[in-house]
């Protein structure tokens, strides 16, 4: 830090004496400005100690009230009124504005130049400075020993936060927690996500609750963003040291742009050997499964077919990699991620496949011969979860609708209901459209059929030779009552037997 005016006036080569302000002494000097000027405010930045020795004062109680008014209003420090040229002891009425204002008014002596009391707060500065220098190289030092470790990432987030003596947390392109140090993190990151949302960009500041919180985006040089790092130090405002969290982000922009052309080069390799695996030719797949999903999966199996954009695959390939299980094998096969993962584990990967915002299509429990049938199966189903809006679909489920599933239902559905119409639209319509379905219901047997309709067989043979003539087909034809029950079974009037 900056000297302060009581680590100044502690400097006994300059014997200096504190006259008001005593409260106010830990205030930091930005410089020790020496003026006589009526008004010297248009040369002052703010946090000066002014020294004068009087020559252009004002004399009455009035205008020397006006005089430091305006000084406090120009934020300066304090004042170091010079004894022994112009005065032989520092005014009366000076005393009383500066303590009026609580502001420092600092006693120079005739032996203690003001150059000296310059150079002192200078050689402070220097020394801030060169402290300041040293720690940040320190802590660089710190961030690249954290960057060569094991996990990389997760040290520098950790050691982010141990330098500036607060929290961190890295976060991916979408604004996704990837790393976190502490738990406040998390209400920090939330607090700052409007900001990313509107200047996605840029970097952010924010401080409340008596904390600071920077959020800086991690950009390439072709300016792609890789993810954020989002910083806070609980304390005084501008207490946290956004060096260490600009040197850190570029660290992690490096560190982050690295990791995912590797992981690019391993989901290459994955959809190779994926490739390589279903078409029978699991030797590679299977030599080189420890390096690419740490294991490999054994029967019987289940097959995922998870549709979804290429960011939330991603999601979901780092959710299977952060050991999960090891029984599994994973790949993008034709825009599409699909997951070959023992039974006994499935429950539990599908668990965790379900928390991303993808649709997933599960095939049933089955054995390395009918991989190619698995692989079928599950794509089927993530075709009908997505089609009924649903998260996820077994197979199982799907087979139990039948042929109709894998139809298009409102084409489907529209067909079945205009060709059965002029049943319904005929004299006796209802009595005709119920007496077909009953008909196929009982397999186009007729006894079984008039005795469920409680009619003679005569009448029901009445019936049926009308309905042939109204829908201008042969209900001797297999094909034709095949089709009529699919009808029935589309618009939700077929009967049970």
């Amino acid at each position: 830090m900056p000297i302060t005016i009581r680590q100044l006036c502690g400097t006994e080569l300059l014997s200096l004496r504190v006259l008001t302000g005593h409260d106010q002494l830990n205030r930091p000097l930005t410089w020790a400005h020496a003026s006589e000027l009526q008004d010297p405010t248009p040369f002052l930045d703010g946090g000066e100690l002014l020294l004068l020795t009087g020559v252009s004062l004002p004399t009455t109680a009035a205008e020397t009230t006006r005089f430091v008014r305006t000084l406090v209003a120009a934020g300066i420090a304090g004042i170091g009124f010079g004894t022994g040229l112009h005065y032989d002891e520092v005014p009366r009425t000076l005393i009383d504005a500066t303590s009026h204002f609580d502001i420092p008014l600092i006693e120079v002596p005739l032996q203690t130049p003001f150059i000296a009391i310059t150079k002192a707060v200078s050689r402070a500065q220097s020394d801030d400075d060169m402290k300041q220098l040293r720690n940040n190289y320190q802590s660089l030092r710190r961030l690249l020993q954290a960057a060569l470790t094991v996990n990389g990432t997760r040290a520098v987030v950790r050691r982010v936060a141990e330098l500036i003596g607060g929290w961190a947390g890295l976060l991916d392109s979408a604004g996704h927690m990837v790393e976190v140090s502490h738990g406040p993190a998390i209400s920090g990151v939330e607090r700052t996500a409007s900001e990313r949302q509107a200047r996605p960009m840029e970097v952010s500041f924010l401080t409340s609750d008596n904390e600071d919180v920077i959020s800086h985006p991690l950009l390439t040089s072709t300016g792609k963003l890789m993810g954020y790092l989002v910083a806070g130090c609980p304390g005084a405002v501008g207490s946290l040291n956004q060096g260490i969290v600009i040197a850190a982000s570029s660290l992690l922009t490096l560190m982050t742009t690295r990791a995912r052309d590797a992981q690019l080069t391993m989901n290459q390799l994955r959809s190779v050997a994926m490739h390589q695996l279903f078409e029978g030719q699991n030797t590679l797949a299977r030599d080189i499964s420890g390096e690419l999903w740490g294991g490999f999966p054994v029967e019987p199996f289940q097959v995922f077919h998870v549709a979804g954009s290429s960011g939330l695959l991603e999601s979901v390939s780092v959710s299977l990699l952060d050991g999960l299980s090891r029984d599994l094998a994973f790949g993008i096969t034709d825009d599409a991620l699909t997951v070959v993962v023992s039974a006994t584990d499935s429950g539990r990967i599908l668990a965790r496949i379900e928390e991303v915002d993808v649709t997933v299509g599960v095939s049933d429990v089955l054995w390395w011969e009918d991989l190619s049938r698995a692989r079928r199966q599950a794509a089927q189903a993530a075709a009908e979860a997505s089609s009924r809006d649903l998260r996820s679909m077994r197979f199982a489920e799907l087979s139990e609708s039948g042929l109709s599933a894998f139809l298009d239902q409102d084409r489907s559905t529209a067909f079945a209901a205009a060709h059965l119409r002029p049943l319904l639209e005929a004299k006796g319509g209802s009595e005709l459209y119920r007496t077909l379905a009953m008909w196929l219901a009982h397999n186009g047997v007729n006894d079984t059929t008039a005795t469920a309709l409680n009619v003679h067989r005569h009448t029901l043979r009445s019936r049926l030779s009308r309905i042939e003539v109204l829908l201008g087909l042969d209900l001797g034809s297999p094909t034709e009552r095949a089709e009529l029950w699919l009808e029935y079974r589309l618009l939700g009037d077929a009967p049970t037997a």
